[in-house]
C-alpha cells in the first residue's frame, strides 16, 4: 500500500479535497459576512455559530468524493493496491454512509477549534475571517481527505 504511484494518489486527491474545501470557505464567507467590517467570535451571525455548517459541509464533502472515487476506481483497476493484512474498519462501506460520520467528526472539531478561538478573540475583520476560514477550511478539508482515502484503500480492496 505504500507505493510510490498510490502515495502520489494519495497526495493528489487531498490536495484537490485541501483546495476545493479552501476554495469553498471563501465563497461562503463572502455569501454570509460581505458587507461587515467586523464579525464577532459569539452570537448569532458570529464564527462560533458558523464553524458547524462549515465542518459538517468539509466532512461530508472532504470524505464522500475521495472515498466514491477511490472506490470505483479500485473496481476498475485504475487504482492498484497490493495485499494487506489489515482487516476492514468498522466503517460503513457505503461512501455517503460513511461520509456522514466524518461529517459529524468534521463538525466537532471545527466547534471545538471555534470554541477555542472565541475564547482568546472578541472579533475579527473582515479579511481576518476570510484568511481564518480559508486556511481552517483548507488544513481541515485536506485531513478529512486524507483519512478517508486512508480508509477507503484499506477497505474497498478487500
Amino acid at each position: 500500500m505504500n507505493s510510490p504511484t498510490l502515495q502520489r494518489y494519495v497526495r493528489t486527491e487531498t490536495l484537490i479535497g485541501a483546495v476545493i474545501n479552501a476554495i469553498f470557505s471563501v465563497l461562503f464567507v463572502f455569501l454570509i459576512f460581505s458587507g461587515q467590517s467586523h464579525i464577532g467570535m459569539t452570537g448569532e451571525g458570529g464564527l462560533l455559530i458558523d464553524s458547524v455548517p462549515q465542518g459538517l459541509a468539509i466532512g461530508l464533502m472532504g470524505a464522500f468524493f475521495p472515498s466514491f472515487l477511490t472506490r470505483k476506481r479500485i473496481k476498475a483497476g485504475q487504482v492498484s493496491i497490493e495485499s494487506s493484512a489489515q482487516s476492514a474498519s468498522k466503517l460503513p462501506a457505503h461512501p455517503f454512509v460513511r461520509a456522514l460520520l466524518f461529517a459529524l467528526a468534521s463538525g466537532v472539531v471545527s466547534l471545538l477549534l471555534f470554541v477555542l478561538l472565541s475564547a482568546a478573540i472578541g472579533s475579527v475583520s473582515f479579511t481576518q475571517a476570510l484568511i481564518l476560514k480559508t486556511v481552517w477550511g483548507g488544513l481541515l478539508g485536506g485531513m478529512v481527505s486524507y483519512i478517508a482515502l486512508q480508509f477507503a484503500l484499506r477497505d474497498y480492496a478487500a
